[in-house]
Parts: C-alpha cells; structure tokens; sequence
C-alpha cells in the first residue's frame, strides 16, 4: 500500500547566487508581522538580506530577521550597479526582479541571529526559466563584497 506524504519535493535545480534583496510583507500579514524600530530591519514591514540561491520555482536569502512561515510579501533582488547616490554618498540601485512569494522555510543559520528564508514564487509559471542565468550575470557585474551593503533607496 504506497501512501503519499504530502510533502512537496523541490521540482527546480537552485543555483548559488549573492545579491542584494529586500522583502516587503504584503498588506494582508502586515498586521501580524512586524519589526521593532530597534531592529536592524529597514522599517516595519520591510527587511534586506543578501540572496542564496535561485531557481524557477523561489530564493533562498539570508537575513538578520526572522520570518514566519507562509508569510507573504514581494521579494525584490537588487541590480548590484548602483544607478547614482544619495545626498549622504550611499549608492542607489535599482530593482532587477522583483515577485510576490511566500515563506516556504526558515531556519536559524548563524549564532548572531542570521536565518535562511526559503521563498516560493506566487506564480512559477509568470517567472523566466533562466531567472538563476540573469541574476547570476548579475552577480558577476558586482564588485567582490558589495551584496552585503544595503542597496539603498530602490529606483522603482
């Protein structure tokens, strides 16, 4: 008698990549989840982290903050080309992608609090099948340590 667990295996290939991203919690968790002004979280409803990895199907990033699953928000991964600076000299980049997930998996990482957040795209079928190609030539356009800077105010 074979039964089916329902768990839902990984039907992408993830491939490493290191940018910049931000995760904005949707109107609807946002009375939920919120982060603390002491925090190290941008606002609160909004947290940056650097990407781990991609694929068709979601991301992987890391960030200081905790997530809860089935959280939702829109995940923006930043063009590491700043696209000009601030008045205080900090550079400004603009969105490369950006895509409503939902938090699949949250783990604690690091013992500083650091957490990788695993994030399903909303809609897999709406994503380019060589999104890990783009970000990864991304990636290689980056100067070595920039994706652990804050991207800035985004250029939307």
């Amino acid at each position: 008698m074979s039964r089916k667990s329902g768990l839902r295996v990984r039907q992408h290939q993830r491939r490493g990549i290191e940018l910049p991203v931000e995760f904005v919690i949707c109107e609807e968790h946002r009375s939920q989840v919120k982060f603390s002004t002491s925090s190290s979280a941008v606002d609160e409803h909004t947290i940056r982290g650097v990407s781990l990895d991609i694929s068709p199907g979601g991301l992987g990033f890391s960030s200081a903050q905790f997530l809860p699953r089935l959280c939702e928000g829109t995940l923006r991964v930043f063009d590491p080309a700043p696209v000009r600076s601030n008045a205080d000299g900090s550079p400004v980049h603009e969105v490369a992608f950006a895509q409503r997930v939902k938090v699949r998996r949250v783990r604690m990482i690091g013992p500083e609090p650091t957490y990788f957040i695993g994030v399903s795209f909303d809609d897999p079928d709406g994503i380019d099948p060589e999104i890990a190609s783009r970000m990864l030539l991304l990636q290689s356009q980056m100067p070595s340590g920039q994706a652990s800077e804050s991207p800035g105010e985004p250029d939307e």
